[in-house]
């Protein structure tokens, strides 16, 4: 069966090409059984899934931007209308069902966290066309009320998104090791996945406007920063000067967006141009 990882951009797909290159540098590896082999491409699929979807259905920039419209309390110039992102029937079917390749109480957890939401998004888009309502019909204080409830339900949306990543980033560590066995720089590919969670996750966590989680996103910087220090002491892998180099430069992006998170820790408050540049920097190792 062929191996496949998840993508974590054009670099990680460099390095993936090693996987079939015929190279004669193969180090000792676990032999897998072609049962384990299917469970780990069916945790990878799913995590695939999960991820485009996340991507795409909490959109945070139109999150903030419905809060910060909010906040005017009908004062800013109207707002385009905005409307959910839509999700397919397979989309939702796909990720409402796990699958065997994940424990009982990990399917259940997953189910949880994105039938919540869903919900959470649900109400999000239905508070804010009750606040539109209120404005038109000038009923500024009840208006002003769904404020509050505007941002409990942003918050559940970036939690429950993160209890996903939290969720599933183990498993697809060792999805990864599995589909890996053989390659000989399963550790570089190893480590840059790590990395491109780590730097996910604090992105997602810093969007937050009104209650950035600095803990939390203090605790991923450290993981960071010494995954990173791990990742710079693997071993060169002879022959593969290439892609050395090019798992140099995802290295060299990573500390770009390390210098860019302890920049905007220091001012200790969300600005929308701050997560814009931590979004760029973070699109960039996976671009």
């Amino acid at each position: 069966m062929r191996k496949k990882l998840v993508g974590s951009g054009m670099i990680l797909g460099v390095l993936l090409l090693v996987s079939c290159s015929g190279g004669s540098n193969k180090t000792a590896d676990v032999t897998y059984s072609k049962a384990e082999i299917e469970s780990a491409d069916s945790v990878i699929r799913y995590y695939d899934t999960a991820l485009a979807l996340l991507k795409n259905v909490v959109k945070e920039k139109e999150v903030n931007a419905v809060l910060g419209y909010m906040e005017q309390e009908g004062k800013a110039p109207s707002i385009p209308a905005i409307a959910p992102p839509a999700v397919s029937e397979k989309e939702l079917s796909d990720l409402m069902n796990p699958g065997n390749c994940f424990n009982a109480e990990t399917q259940q957890n997953l189910k949880q966290s994105f039938s919540g939401l869903f919900s959470a998004r649900a109400l999000f888009y239905t508070n804010f066309d009750q606040y539109l309502a209120d404005i038109k019909a000038k009923k500024y204080v009840k208006a002003k009320k769904l404020v509050n409830r505007g941002y409990q339900f942003s918050t559940e949306m970036s939690e429950y998104k993160q209890n996903i990543f939290d969720i599933l980033s183990p498993f697809t560590e060792k999805a990864q090791q599995v589909v890996l066995s053989g390659n000989p720089l399963k550790e570089q590919l190893m480590a840059m996945k790590k990395m491109t969670l780590d730097m996910q996750s604090i992105t997602n966590l810093y969007s937050r406007k009104h209650n950035m989680d600095g803990v939390r996103i203090d605790l991923k910087v450290s993981e960071l920063n010494h995954e990173l220090e791990v990742a710079k002491k693997l071993p060169v892998v002879a022959g593969y000067d290439s892609e050395t180099k090019s798992f140099q430069t995802f290295l060299g992006k990573v500390e770009t967006f390390l210098k860019q998170v302890h920049q905007i820790r220091e001012k200790a408050v969300f600005t929308e141009a701050d997560y814009d540049m931590l979004s760029s920097a973070y699109e960039t190792t996976i671009i």
